[in-house]
């Protein structure tokens, strides 16, 4: 009997747990993103599809690091462009060609999806980075709404494993990503893209002055290969921007251009071959310092023009 009790009394305390676990998350997740993900980007992202996109509407996405997430404007490029009329800003800090691959594994949701376009710089080719513990399908189900509550609550759950982290994460949204001044900063457009609004004191000069290194990643290339290869498959065309690096570091740099030079060399080779066309941002448009917040990041100034020519780019190619 004294067993029986005990199980009654275990079992009842379990579910307690479970309930306020779950009520816990649920609170949290309408103020802040739940970690999917091992990229907190990513998860805000996750949270604001889910909750302000209508997923059968997308005809386009932008995909990319936050070369991509800072350096196009959603917005603009609807206002812009013909052809462009729901854009979905699908870019992560960060994101490598892997991590880029892995983010289209979530085009299920979007039924009606015409275009992709990539944003990148040669930076962002300079790693193979891929996310960890990363489940595609069941993010594609909870940012379309086809979870049971049940299975909703499950998958709630399985992302609040972690309570003390969530509380962590809590503390450190408001500091970290609610400053349109800082490079951390989440404040979507109501396409998801992230417009920075970063001059004068707050430029970080390390970021400024400093170019970047030489480097090349093989995996990263591949994954380019199979990412236009994979669209044109699909019927979907295939857009890789190379957007513009600050025109003092490439006079004063001679490693610069010849980086550039050689990574819009390998990006059109690969990317024509898999039917797709690529956009040099770099050459097209050599903007001048007050559009840029970094070496290769537009402030919202900026971003509003790459993003505009973006879209005559593509209205041109689809007329």
């Amino acid at each position: 009997m004294k067993t029986e009790k005990y199980l009654k009394l275990l079992f009842s305390l379990v579910i307690v747990i479970f309930t306020i676990t779950i009520v816990y998350t649920y609170q949290f997740s309408k103020t802040y993103p739940l970690p999917f993900t091992n990229r907190i980007s990513f998860d805000a992202k996750i949270k604001f599809i889910r909750e302000h996109i209508h997923v059968t509407e997308i005809d386009t996405i932008i995909v990319g690091s936050s070369i991509g997430l800072n350096n196009v404007r959603g917005e603009a490029l609807e206002k812009s462009s013909e052809e462009c009329e729901h854009v979905l800003n699908l870019s992560v800090f960060e994101a490598s060609a892997v991590q880029v691959e892995q983010l289209l594994k979530l085009q299920d949701p979007f039924p009606n999806l015409k275009r992709i376009v990539y944003s990148a710089q040669f930076s962002d080719f300079q790693h193979a980075s891929s996310f960890r513990d990363y489940h595609p399908k069941w993010i594609s189900k909870y940012i379309a709404h086809k979870f049971t509550p049940i299975v909703e609550a499950k998958f709630l759950a399985d992302a609040a494993k972690n309570i003390a982290f969530l509380e962590n994460r809590k503390k450190e949204w408001k500091v970290k990503h609610e400053q349109k001044n800082k490079f951390t900063y989440l404040g979507f457009d109501h396409t998801g893209s992230v417009p920075l609004h970063i001059y004068g004191k707050d430029i970080i000069q390390k970021r400024w002055n400093n170019p970047h290194g030489s480097l090349y990643v093989a995996k990263a290339f591949e994954a380019l290969d199979r990412i236009s290869k994979n669209a044109y498959n699909k019927g979907i065309k295939f857009y890789m921007v190379h957007q513009p690096y600050r025109q003092e570091l490439i006079k004063k740099h001679k490693h610069i251009p010849a980086e550039l030079k050689m990574f819009l060399h390998r990006i059109i080779k690969i990317v024509t071959k898999n039917h797709g066309k690529v956009l040099s941002l770099y050459k097209e448009l050599p903007l001048s310092d007050v559009y840029f917040a970094d070496r290769s990041h537009l402030n919202d100034k900026g971003s509003i023009l790459s993003a505009e020519a973006i879209g005559k780019f593509i209205d041109k190619q689809e007329k």
